[in-house]
């Protein structure tokens, strides 16, 4: 004890020490140390998905759309054709099969040309009918028992792709692109019109040529 530091400030101080050193000897483990075994382990941290960019976007999409539902009209009437040429549907007239045959033609080959845009313009073509409306098209094809069963899905077909590139011809903005469109869309209309015809019924001109029309929202690529 320094000479002249009163008794009761020395032993108080000595208290004040012993204090400390207990606090210290308390807080010895590390204070990231692990939790004790057996101790329920927090929630895993949240994970996000991310939806895969489209295939095509801007004109491409456009073009895209014009190849997937010209696709779908090839497949389909041509599949009406070769189960026409099987008796898969009773005796077809030789009128109907030979129309169902020659517009699949045309559609497929209108397909090709709208995936050759895609391909010049640096992006992948379209395989197959990547369509949301393609199911149902393909489960009206199953049902089918008879050739007016054929016609009317010819006609109906066929007047959804002419609305669709008609509408098309409107957005469109590369000129080789408008101009096939300029092509197709009046070839899909004298379809869906010998398919009217050979069922009957009256010639008459859509109100709205676009009625009916496929967008972009469409595809499923």
């Amino acid at each position: 004890m320094r000479p002249g530091l009163p008794r009761r400030r020395f032993l108080a101080g000595l208290g004040a020490l012993a204090g400390t050193a207990a606090l210290a000897a308390c807080a010895d483990t590390a204070p990231g140390a692990p939790a004790p075994s057996g101790t329920p382990a927090g929630p895993p941290p949240p994970t996000t998905t991310t939806a895969a960019a489209p295939a095509y976007t801007g004109e491409a999409a456009l073009l895209a759309l014009g190849a997937a539902v010209s696709g779908l009209a090839g497949d389909v009437l041509g599949q009406a054709a070769a189960g026409a040429g099987q008796g898969r549907y009773g005796a077809v007239p030789a009128v109907v099969s030979s129309f169902l045959s020659g517009a699949a033609a045309q559609h497929v080959a209108h397909a090709e040309a709208w995936n050759r845009l895609l391909a010049a313009g640096g992006r992948p073509e379209v395989s197959g009918s990547p369509l949301t409306a393609a199911p149902a098209v393909r489960e009206r094809l199953d049902a089918a028992l008879a050739p007016v069963d054929l016609l009317g899905l010819a006609a109906d077909l066929t007047g959804t792709v002419a609305a669709t590139v008609t509408a098309l011809t409107g957005e469109l903005t590369e000129a080789g692109a408008i101009a096939l469109a300029a092509g197709v869309a009046p070839v899909a209309a004298m379809h869906g019109a010998t398919a009217g015809f050979l069922l009957g019924r009256p010639p008459t001109a859509p109100a709205d040529p676009t009625a009916g029309a496929l967008g972009t929202d469409a595809l499923t690529v």
